[in-house]
């Protein structure tokens, strides 16, 4: 079985054990959603599928973009770093020092790179919800279970789990009301424990360089280099 490493887990609603403890930059309160026991889980019932529709067009209509994110772990810690995102399925968070940690998808493999302990760990993308908003088309009604959409003066907020039964936990994508751009995820675990990646200073549909997506384990070009 792969090895996931603690961080992608927490990052991604990954649940394939063992987990390897990762570093841990900081330490502050989770952002989490504030709860909203007096709201339904529907706030405009009627407006669902519509809804739905304007906040699949809006990820649709995202072809890339990047900026800062902000990561709220669980268990108190609190990392953040640079994020680039290229639909469909490429991916790049890249964490500030001295987090020696970097994540990529090349559209395929998810792959998570310690330089600290020079270890890469993978996981297929659709194994993570980021696959559900970095297909080329977006449909969230059809391709997760939708169990709450709760429309906010200050956010809209769409939370889905997985409608097979084979990933634990759900994920809420939080949108600007005005807008629909996404300003960030919550991953809630089996267990009810929440990770937050805030997004920041997003810049849209610019050019990003391929090069990001690449990820090579220089241990196998070493191996490589030594058999010829």
């Amino acid at each position: 079985m792969t090895r996931i490493t603690k961080a992608l887990a927490a990052l991604l609603l990954v649940s394939t054990a063992p987990f390897a403890v990762s570093a841990q930059i900081g330490v502050a309160p989770n952002p989490v959603l504030q709860p909203a026991a007096a709201l339904p889980a529907f706030t405009h019932r009627q407006t669902v599928p519509q809804d739905l529709n304007q906040i699949n067009a809006s990820l649709n209509n995202t072809g890339s973009f990047q900026g800062r994110f902000t990561q709220y772990g669980a268990d108190g810690s609190v990392a953040s770093g640079r994020v680039t995102i290229q639909r469909p399925g490429r991916v790049r968070f890249e964490y500030d020092a001295p987090n020696p940690l970097l994540i990529v998808s090349d559209g395929v493999t998810l792959v998570q790179q310690d330089r600290a302990l020079e270890t890469f760990d993978r996981v297929p993308l659709a194994a993570t919800p980021l696959n559900y908003f970095l297909k080329e088309n977006v449909r969230l009604q059809d391709d997760t279970e939708v169990i709450s959409l709760q429309k906010l003066p200050d956010q809209w907020r769409v939370t889905s789990r997985d409608g097979s039964g084979e990933m634990a936990g759900e994920i809420t994508l939080v949108f600007d009301p005005g807008t629909l751009a996404l300003r960030q995820w919550v991953i809630t675990d089996e267990f009810g424990g929440q990770t937050t990646v805030q997004l920041s200073d997003l810049q849209y549909n610019q050019r990003v360089d391929p090069r990001l997506f690449i990820l090579r384990d220089e241990r196998e070009d070493r191996r490589d280099r030594r058999r010829r």
